[in-house]
């Protein structure tokens, strides 16, 4: 076997590059790349690579310098000689050079009972480019590079079991890249073709990340480490942001992306041309995107696979009856059309890489039959876990206290750092605050009692996010730093940068964003509360609801291994031990608990016609299924036939849920397209009010002030109306740029392109207490979804202007399958008394609810803007439905009854 790597070389034997004539044109290309290679490399490194191989029994020096080209000795050599020897010393213990070793690879058939021993040798580590030599040396992955390279040359499926810290996410891509495999796959699937095609195809490796923020880090890690510009040689593409193919289509072969984008340009490319390996990491955590992209990766695999296509479906649950048969058949020839389509572009095969720490091997093994696999040892530091002696009912008092022993009874500076989990953005910002507090106070006296902090919980619990939040602030030495995934990228690298001057420790408070990929430096301790949020759906009643539920040991594993990356750490779990024996090992896979309504439409969107053929890692509950079809058949985007309509194809190029694709598309019906964008990118931000604490804590009034600033954006009419009018009143009365600052804004100001009445972003959000976060995460949504709509022919300047009757036909139209109507009667069979006020001085709401789809008995939840109205709305059509004491719909706006008869058909 002869592996392309730069310098060409057998198994433990090395030998020199054997070139062509020596021709002054090849002369000159080899001593520019010559130059190039050695511009690449830092001082020194050359000598170091060429020890590590000489230690490993290698008998010549691999320099890639002119001199090799001008050994007439190794131009003579013969590729049959060299296949000679080879063979004569391939089954020979004698012929192996010093310092090799044989090695076992394991190989499961494809019935998963056989196995096949193959003996091969471990191959000495790839020769390092680029910057930070020395520390990418001394990865676990280092010592596997080769044997790494070589499974993924000689097996279309590898699965990589690396541990934490191994280095698999930053290393693996860049050994493929520059071992030149793809390339030389690439021009060998061409080769037999007639007339070479217009594009490259096959040459491009991808990491798939389940968040966004990892995504990022790693690239940027990546171009750092083989001293590139981020955008040229590697990239990130995320939404709302892409910095690949910078010097033209195609330039960038390393693609650090979300799950979720490569999922949506298989939209429009199923055979994911471009890509000569996709690398799908972080495997483990089973989120729906990554669920589904599997069963997308399966099948461009086979579509690309020359001399057959294999089985790409997995779930059997078709041939049921004539109709079924007919269904298989269609997908079978799309997959046919898919095969010609790769032979006619000489695409080559389509290599997949499964990476993760903590593997489920046997599913995996199962979904890909035939399948190498690698163990990599990581080089996680030992990790102490201490359990509680109890079980904290609130876990963010115990997470306050625990922080707070830390900065007391150990030393600062680096590594010293904190890191806490707990489940959501309200949970962070309350102990974001409860932490300055504590801090300033300790600051102003250095006697503060710790006992104090369960009454400073109590005081200020549920205060919702506030205005200045995900902004890093030191108090006392510390730096306290948030982190979660609506948190926008500018402040999420927050975290992630050195500690500044006058900070001795830092605190970061994050969600589960944490537990994988990405690498937070200096953290020695991890406090886990050991929750998670997580979705919830319920087929039989179409009720999906976002609930607090307990980790897996798989995740509780990750949360624990972020204190050994860099040192011995110490993981301060909030639960006692017999609870960590009760949790399940692994999570229970996104797929089997979420409305499949959008993965059904996607996978429409991709050609497939019966999604139930489509190979699922994990085939989810087929009454799952059924429920999304009749979703999408009452909305219109498919017919009986279960075929794409034209409207459905128009929905399926929206990111959204398929019940704001249809609001979306709806409006171009009403003209009022500008209004419902808005409303939609509204919807996609949380927490759009800031709503100070109430009670002792209130200084200077700001509840009040809070809800008095509120009210001049309250529609009379519910919550959608309210949340265009806050947009629209911001881009009137505010200054906003991404890269705003004083002397642009005065700029703005002197040529008349703002009045001098405009305030700029921030001041205005701190003036009207609205979440500045929010507001430009929906302006991001807001401009993603105009440039969609205007490709498909929407005028997206059409609006009703004052005529908001038409806005609300139009909300009736697009949301027709969420709606309720008010009961006859308030529900006092038990005979309770209801206050006329509640704590707040609000009125509270006797309104009782009935859903016309599941028929669920609702109430209208108190942060709604309808909430205590007299009377109340007779019927309204909501956004959410929310469990918590009782079930409430969220994002209630009034609408008439009798539209239904009009714009909603498909009810009863």
């Amino acid at each position: 076997m002869e592996d392309d790597y730069d310098a060409s070389f057998d198994v433990g034997v090395a030998v020199k590059e054997e070139l062509p004539e020596a021709t002054s044109k090849y002369k000159k290309k080899e001593k520019r790349r010559g130059r190039r290679s050695n511009g690449m490399r830092q001082p020194g490194s050359t000598s170091k690579a060429n020890d590590v191989i000489n230690d490993a029994g290698r008998t010549d020096d691999y320099v890639s310098s002119p001199d090799v080209s001008s050994d007439a000795g190794a131009e003579k050599k013969s590729k049959k000689k060299r296949k000679r020897d080879r063979s004569s010393n391939s089954n020979a213990d004698d012929g192996i050079p010093e310092g090799f070793l044989k090695s076992s690879m394991h190989t499961e058939s494809t019935d998963g009972l056989e196995r096949k021993q193959k003996t091969s040798l471990l191959l000495p580590p790839l020769p390092l480019k680029g910057m930070f030599i020395d520390e990418r040396r001394n990865l676990p992955v280092y010592q596997h590079s080769a044997e790494i390279v070589d499974l993924i040359s000689n097996n279309d499926v590898v699965l990589v079991v690396a541990e934490t810290g191994s280095g698999k996410s930053t290393q693996l891509p860049v050994y493929v890249h520059e071992s030149g495999l793809l390339k030389k796959s690439a021009k060998a699937a061409v080769a037999s073709l007639s007339q070479l095609p217009k594009k490259k195809y096959g040459r491009t490796i991808c990491v798939t990340q389940p968040r966004r923020v990892a995504a990022i880090t790693l690239a940027k890690r990546v171009s750092e480490e083989i001293n590139c510009i981020p955008g040229t040689i590697v990239g990130h593409r995320v939404r709302f942001d892409d910095t690949t193919d910078v010097r033209g289509h195609g330039t960038t072969k390393i693609i650090y992306a979300t799950d979720g984008m490569l999922l949506r340009e298989s939209i429009t490319d199923p055979l994911l041309k471009r890509y000569g390996m996709i690398a799908l990491d972080e495997a483990h955590e089973r989120s729906l995107q990554t669920d589904v992209l599997f069963g997308v990766v399966k099948r461009a695999m086979a579509a690309r696979r020359k001399g057959g296509g294999g089985n790409v479906t997995s779930s059997g649950q078709l041939k049921d009856n004539v109709d079924d048969e007919l269904n298989f058949e269609k997908d079978e020839e799309i997959l046919s059309g898919m095969k010609e389509e790769a032979a006619s572009l000489g695409l080559p095969p389509l290599r997949v890489c499964v990476m993760s720490a903590t593997l489920d091997v046997d599913t995996f093994r199962t979904f890909f039959p035939g399948s190498s696999m690698i163990n990599v040892p990581g080089r996680q530091y030992p990790v102490q876990v201490v359990h509680s002696d109890q079980i904290y009912e609130d876990y963010i008092d115990a997470a306050l206290n625990t922080v707070i022993n830390i900065y007391k009874s150990t030393p600062d500076g680096d590594g010293s750092d904190v890191l806490v989990f707990l489940t959501g953005q309200d949970e962070i910002e309350d102990l974001a605050t409860l932490l300055k507090r504590y801090l300033e106070d300790l600051k102003n006296d250095d006697t503060a009692d710790q006992n104090v902090t369960g009454d400073i919980v109590q005081n200020i619990k549920g205060i919702g996010t506030s205005i200045t939040s995900g902004h890093s602030l030191i108090v006392n030495g510390v730096l306290i730093c948030v982190l979660y995934a609506s948190l926008p990228p500018e402040q999420q690298m927050l975290a992630f940068r050195p500690k500044p001057a006058g900070c001795s420790r830092k605190v970061i408070l994050a969600t589960n964003i944490a537990e994988t990929s990405v690498t937070l430096d200096g953290i020695r301790y991890v406090v886990d509360c050991g929750k998670h949020k997580s979705r919830e759906y319920k087929s039989s009643t179409g009720m999906e609801s976002l609930v607090v539920s307990d980790i897996s040991k798989a995740q509780a594993a990750q949360r624990m291994g972020r204190a050994g990356r860099i040192s011995e750490g110490i993981c301060l779990r909030l639960y006692p031990k017999e609870s960590y024996d009760l949790l399940a090992e692994t999570t229970v896979p996104e797929i089997l608990r979420v409305n499949l309504a959008q993965v059904v439409l996607q996978l429409k969107g991709m050609g497939i016609h019966d999604p139930r053929s489509f190979s699922f890692l994990t085939p989810p509950n087929s009454e799952s299924i059924k429920k999304s079809f009749e979703v999408l058949a009452a909305l219109g985007a498919i017919d009986k036939s279960m075929d794409l309509t034209v409207y459905g194809k128009k929905m399926s190029q929206l990111p959204l849920d398929p019940i704001y694709a249809n609001l979306l598309l709806q409006s171009s019906k009403f003209e009022c397209v500008a209004e419902i964008l808005s409303v939609v990118a509204m919807l996609s931000a949380e927490n759009i009010f800031y709503h100070p604490g109430r009670g002792v804590d209130d200084q200077g009034g700001l509840a009040a002030r809070g809800a008095a600033a509120h009210r001049r954006f309250a529609s009379y009419e519910g919550d959608l109306p309210t949340l265009l009018n806050v947009y629209n009143a911001w881009r009137k009365e505010a200054i906003y740029a991404r890269t705003a600052t004083p002397r642009k804004t005065k700029q703005k100001l002197k040529k008349g392109k703002a009045s001098s009445a405009m305030l700029s972003h921030g001041d205005w959000c701190t003036q009207n207490f609205i979440n500045g976060r929010a507001l430009t995460r929906a302006h991001d949504v807001r401009s993603q979804l105009s440039d969609l709509c205007s490709r498909l022919g929407m005028d997206i300047h059409s609006s009703c202007s004052s005529e908001m009757t038409t806005f609300y036909k139009c909300i009736c139209a697009g949301l027709f399958l969420q709606v309720a109507t008010r009961l006859p009667n308030p529900d006092q069979s038990q005979g309770k008394k209801y206050s006329r006020y509640n704590g707040a001085g609000i009125i509270q709401s006797r309104g009782h609810y009935k859903t016309k789809i599941g028929g669920i008995i609702v109430s209208i939840h108190p942060s709604s803007c309808i909430f205590g109205r007299n009377p109340a709305p007779k019927c309204v059509v909501y956004t959410d439905l929310l469990h918590t004491t009782r079930m409430y719909i969220r994002g209630t706006t009034q609408i008439r009854e009798e539209w239904l008869n009009d714009y909603a058909p498909h009810i009863d």
